[in-house]
């Protein structure tokens, strides 16, 4: 019984999985021809017949081997591949993000159907199911026309690191843009302090102790009600207009304005200080 697989992928990870699994009981025997990397792997059969489970076991090892082939070594470059068709004007750096983006959410994902293990099995039962019939494989062709649903599932979750990157890219320019704002323009407080309330609202003060909602929020709340912008936008967009030289934030509760912090960490950078606790982030709890 012999198994010849053909790629124009570099083969040693084949000659590897095969010494690992089997070591010297099946044979392998190495070639290239036009292009094109040959492996033939045949079992050591002796003189008696080679019973039909033994067979069995070898088909199943094989089309293991050869699943293990295609998620580990030659699936980046699928994603890649198929990356660079499907958008123009990406930069190898972009390209790069964006595949290790969708590895990630291949591998990683809590709902995701194919992570590692469960694509290998996948494809293993497909190669199997092939070797029933045959004992010659161009794994090249094979994934591309007997998998079409495994390249589906790379496809779409290309779409998916895509969007993320995309979003991620222009969060980062929305952040620069609101950075140059804020360096750009004389402070018009020194300091502010921002008490952040369990309910998702805030307050402003200024070094004396001075509300500041009025004077910087009035503008903003008029048609609040006709608007999509919420507490997080208003708290921002006076930050933005304030332009202090300090934020000083209070909240006994980080977790719940998660969002809101880390765009103001981008954007003021040195210029925020988180208290770890004092009058004001108590006063937070009652802040609704």
């Amino acid at each position: 019984m012999n198994i010849t697989l053909v790629t124009a992928r570099p083969i040693d990870f084949l000659q590897a999985e095969f010494t690992h699994r089997f070591g010297y009981s099946v044979g392998l025997h190495l070639w290239q021809e036009g292009g094109f990397n040959f492996c033939r792997c045949f079992m050591e059969t002796g003189r008696g017949r080679t019973a039909k489970k033994d067979l069995n076991s070898f088909k199943e090892q094989v089309a293991e081997i050869v699943a293990a082939f295609v998620v580990e070594r030659w699936e980046m470059t699928l994603l890649e591949n198929m990356l660079l068709n499907m958008y123009e004007g990406l930069d190898a750096e972009g390209v790069e993000e964006i595949c290790r983006r969708a590895r990630f959410i291949l591998d990683q994902g809590e709902n995701s159907c194919l992570q590692l293990q469960q694509r290998e099995e996948a494809i293993a039962a497909r190669v199997q199911e092939y070797f029933q019939e045959n004992s010659w494989l161009n794994i090249d062709g094979f994934v591309r026309f007997r998998l079409p649903d495994y390249l589906a599932e790379l496809e779409q979750v290309l779409e998916e690191a895509v969007d993320e990157y995309l979003l991620e890219k222009e969060y980062d320019e929305f952040i620069r843009l609101l950075r140059y704002f804020v360096d750009a323009q004389e402070p018009r407080v020194e300091k502010v302090h921002v008490v952040l309330g369990p309910g998702g609202g805030f307050q402003l003060y200024d070094s004396e102790n001075r509300n500041l909602n009025s004077d910087y929020l009035e503008g903003f709340v008029v048609d609040m009600a006709d608007s999509e912008l919420n507490y997080e936008d208003l708290l921002i967009s006076a930050l933005i207009t304030i332009a202090p030289r300090q934020v000083i934030l209070h909240t006994v509760d980080k977790s719940r304005h998660h969002n809101a912090v880390n765009t103001i960490k981008s954007v003021f950078g040195e210029r925020l200080i988180q208290c770890g606790g004092c009058s004001r982030c108590q006063q937070s709890l009652q802040k609704r």
